[in-house]
């Protein structure tokens, strides 16, 4: 029996979110695009895939079934691209990346336009969420690695990049506190601040220090986006905390200023590159595992085409 692609898309990508809804906006596209393909491939397979409750959606037998059948599908098809990349004497497939809002800028600007470059037949889709749906996501396999700022502690996850940088004071060049060398939580406490809410490594870290709930309590904003934060430093209006490599095109520019801050739990904070234990690593998979490695600033390294200086 022929299936086309693009209803098993969607109700495998729905089958895995639990919902027509937020399979959508993972999907970038309108519910009722969605529950049109699923209902298309019922009559076509002439069996109901799932049914619709108060309490969600349940999946039936056959949906259970078709799920299954897509993944291997999918599987299937991605692997032989891979098989004839690599009779071609070619490095291809497509490698999925979690990343944490503060890598974002580091990671395309130092990875993926020097991957375009070098490796033309590996695709890369990168998704930006918080700390645990990271995690989460790469022990569930949704994700071939992750890029984590202050990770828990997790054994089934393997650790393939580390480094550790001091959490800093972002300070417009105008604030008093924008000439010091660096500084203590202490000594931001008169400056309107912009805090990131508490899904982000960094509100966990400022949890841990003295002073940390009198920050939470006085800050001015709190935002669920690194952007809204630094743009708060950008206009004038006060201060906020992020490793320095979030940054760092502000910094060279000299917009923003960066003071490492001293607190325990803030002047040492680790950046982890992490992938489930176990998991095979593909010739794409580790072809970007490098480039991370060897090029991010956040793992002490940084390459700077001349036209993203």
């Amino acid at each position: 029996m022929k299936i086309d692609d693009k209803p098993l898309r969607y109700f495998l990508a729905v089958f895995e979110a639990g919902s027509i809804r937020t399979a959508a906006e993972n999907l970038r596209i309108a519910p009722s695009a969605i529950s049109r393909q699923i209902a298309a491939l019922e009559a076509h397979l002439e069996t109901l895939l799932m049914e619709r409750t108060k309490r969600g959606i349940i999946f039936t037998e056959a949906g259970h079934m078709v799920a299954a059948h897509a993944r291997r599908r999918f599987e299937m098809d991605e692997a032989f691209s891979v098989e004839l990349a690599a009779a071609r004497g070619a490095i291809a497939g497509t490698v999925r990346i979690a990343t944490g809002e503060g890598f974002v800028v580091d990671l395309v600007n130092h990875v993926v336009r020097p991957l375009r470059d070098e490796f033309p037949d590996i695709r890369l889709e990168i998704d930006v969420a918080g700390t645990e749906k990271i995690t989460h996501g790469i022990l569930r396999d949704d994700y071939d690695m992750g890029l984590v700022f202050n990770p828990p502690g997790t054994p089934e996850l393997e650790l393939l990049a580390e480094d550790h940088a001091p959490l800093c004071a972002l300070v417009p060049p105008g604030f008093e506190l924008a000439n010091k060398e660096s500084c203590t939580l202490s000594d931001t406490l008169n400056y309107p601040s912009a805090l990131l809410n508490p899904h982000f490594g960094v509100a966990k870290l400022l949890a841990n220090v003295d002073q940390g709930n009198r920050v939470a309590q006085d800050a001015f904003l709190v935002a669920d986006s690194i952007n809204v934060a630094v743009h708060f430093v950008l206009s004038g209006g006060g201060i906020t905390f992020l490793p320095a490599f979030a940054v760092s095109r502000q910094l060279r520019r000299g917009e923003v200023v960066a003071v490492p801050m001293t607190d325990p739990f803030l002047a040492r904070v680790p950046s982890h590159l992490l992938v489930r234990k176990g998991r095979p690593k593909t010739a794409a998979v580790r072809a970007v595992t490098g480039m991370i490695r060897d090029r991010m600033e956040a793992f002490g390294s940084a390459w700077y085409p001349e036209e993203h200086v």
